[in-house]
């Protein structure tokens, strides 16, 4: 292209400054499908693979992995790679499988239930059973250890020290920032999760999205 015909495309180019955000996102991340709130799902196991395990404290756990389809608006849309287990800390009254179980409205064929009874139970559930659960937005940051939250909880670090998560940032008008600056400056969107399930007998109104 010669100095005159490169000239004369400069000038006809629009010329409105665009701010450039250097640390914005990398492509391929994506916002959170939904903002932090309760929000009522359906429950689908995962097809490629919907039980695994968790070790803790020496012992393997059973492990759900689902996806839920929530209502957001009026609009469907899908939270994936949710993850329960069948452990039960001595601090809570139900293992995180067992919450997930009772906001479904389902019930093993024994009490205490087996693992194949957990298995068969979310098998047949798959698809049609329903829950309210508390969505929650949440970033790691490798390089100090520290975790960001919508709602900050108590987590044991990769050393196993308990640390409390950093609340996430605020707009001014209170809302959740869209993304959250790690210690290197980047910006990262948070990690959708459930965090709690609600059972039935919830109201709606307890929380609302």
């Amino acid at each position: 292209m010669s100095e005159l015909n490169l000239e004369q495309l400069l000038s006809e180019l629009s010329d409105e400054p665009i701010e450039v955000d250097w640390n914005a996102p990398e492509a391929g991340q994506f916002p959170p499908i939904a903002a932090p709130g309760t929000y009522d799902f359906v429950f689908r196991l995962r097809e490629d693979e919907p039980f695994g395990s968790v070790e803790i404290q020496g012992r393997k756990y059973l492990t759900v992995v689902f996806d839920a389809d929530v209502q957001v608006n009026g609009e469907s849309k899908t939270l994936t790679y949710q993850r329960v287990n069948a452990y039960k800390h001595e601090k809570v009254a139900l293992a995180s499988i067992a919450e997930l179980a009772r906001s479904l409205s389902l019930r093993p064929a024994t009490n205490p239930p087996s693992n194949r009874d957990w298995v068969e139970t979310f098998q047949s559930a798959s698809g049609r059973a329903r829950g309210k659960a508390e969505l929650s937005w949440r970033y790691f940051d490798k390089a100090t250890g520290v975790t960001y939250s919508t709602s900050p909880r108590k987590r044991k670090n990769p050393s196993g020290q308990k640390v409390k998560d950093t609340a996430w940032p605020r707009n001014a008008d209170g809302t959740f920032a869209d993304t959250v600056q790690a210690s290197d400056g980047t910006k990262h969107y948070g990690q959708a999760e459930f965090i709690r399930f609600f059972s039935p007998a919830v109201s709606a109104d307890a929380a609302t999205a």
